[in-house]
């Protein structure tokens, strides 16, 4: 794997630094809300920086967090890609014509998810590094969608799929009409709910969560169990 033919896409669901935009979290208010969906973000991007540019990696970030995008993603020679997640045919749009086409493998990973090691990172790369048309995806436990990659990007697939409802049952059925190899990766976490909640806070109480949360993000998700700590019941 190298950074001539792979790269990787962080990419938001909604916005997530924006506390007045964010979507409110279950149970949570604004400003936790907001400080669940960036720690997962930026704990995913520090997973990405270990591979030290020998993948290429593009940070997506909701125009809305324009303003609050923070200094570590502003360094010179980081790609950062701004659009309106509520489009994200859009902004698959504008990732094609910069960057997709360039790549042979490329890999989008979801911001709400966790558990997403450099291994599986580079199980992924590896799934997608033949000729034929391959896509690999990333399987949560609740049957949601840590991340998903290609080797071939098909603009009809994509835009057929319902972001507002993307599981990995649903993408199945769009998966299904197009021939190329489908490698499925499994046991990560999406946060979206209050179970998801539970079970992160199980998880990253496990040692083994160091290989994909560094202790400095251990102390972030620290801060919301205790201020949320009726919900972990």
């Amino acid at each position: 794997m190298n950074k001539i033919n792979s790269s990787v896409y962080l990419f938001p669901m909604s916005a997530s630094f924006n506390s007045w935009n964010v979507p409110l979290f279950e149970g949570m208010d604004l400003i936790h809300s907001s400080m669940l969906y960036s720690t997962l973000y930026e704990n995913s991007s520090e997973i990405l920086e270990a591979f030290n540019s020998k993948i290429n990696c593009v940070y997506v970030f909701d125009e809305k967090d324009k303003e609050l995008i923070p200094e570590k993603f502003k360094t010179e020679g980081t790609n950062l890609f701004l659009g309106d997640t509520e489009n994200k045919i859009d902004i698959l749009q504008g990732l094609s014509e910069k960057y997709f086409n360039k790549y042979h493998n490329n890999l989008i990973i979801f911001s709400d998810a966790i558990c997403i090691t450099s291994n599986d990172i580079n199980q992924a790369m590896n799934l997608l590094s033949i000729e034929d048309e391959a896509v690999v995806i990333g399987k949560t436990s609740t049957g949601s969608v840590a991340f998903l990659g290609f080797n071939t990007y098909n603009s009809d697939f994509f835009r057929e799929i319902d972001w507002k409802n993307f599981t990995y049952d649903n993408f199945l059925l769009y998966a299904s009409k197009h021939e190329h190899f489908l490698h499925v990766i499994n046991n990560f976490l999406a946060v979206k709910t209050i179970e998801d909640f539970k079970t992160l806070y199980k998880e990253l109480s496990k040692k083994e969560s160091l290989a994909y949360c560094s202790q400095n993000m251990h102390e972030k998700f620290t801060h919301l169990f205790i201020e949320y700590k009726d919900l972990l019941k």
